[in-house]
């Protein structure tokens, strides 16, 4: 068997060390491309899967597999979420619409009282205007009474009032 020198041991180390973060990076970058839905090697639109990522990195899968495994966590949690999250938004939207149909029974209940108030408004108004009429016509009763007892001489058969004294 044949030795390898520590040199070429170092080597292959730093080969192994440089060729493992250059891979890193790239499937780093793969994957940040595939959710922003601009990937390169891949149709746009295409899902964020292990084999996709390693697809778009130019990487064979099982090297994703073997010795990326932060990657692949990130994909798992990717993928997670963006599965939670049309769930999410299917109950964030029936929680809306039926708050939306909450709020439409609201203001429906508020238009038939401000229905009512309307009508009331109007009947309130139009007591107004016939009470005002009525204040101008005794005003006109009174004003042409006092008219009459200025223009008629004072009689001896109309006395004025005795207080009596006490």
């Amino acid at each position: 068997m044949r030795k390898i020198s520590s040199a070429a041991r170092e080597a292959l180390s730093a080969q192994k060390e440089t060729s493992t973060k250059e891979t890193r990076k790239r499937l780093d970058q793969a994957m940040k491309r595939l959710v922003a839905g601009t990937p390169q090697a891949l149709p746009a639109g295409s899902r964020l899967t292990a084999s996709n990522v390693a697809k778009e990195a130019g990487v064979d899968r099982a090297t994703l597999y073997r010795f990326h495994r932060p990657i692949l966590d990130a994909i798992r949690q990717a993928e997670t979420n963006s599965a939670a999250t049309p769930r999410k938004q299917r109950r964030t939207l029936s929680e809306t619409e039926a708050k939306l149909k909450e709020y439409r029974t609201l203001v429906e209940e508020a238009q038939g009282q401000v229905a009512a108030l309307a009508r009331i408004n109007y009947r309130l108004d139009a007591s107004i205007h016939e009470l005002e009429e009525l204040i101008r016509v005794r005003d006109q009763v009174i004003s042409d009474l006092q008219m009459q007892l200025n223009q008629q001489p004072l009689s001896s058969s109309v006395s004025p009032l005795k207080r009596n004294k006490r």
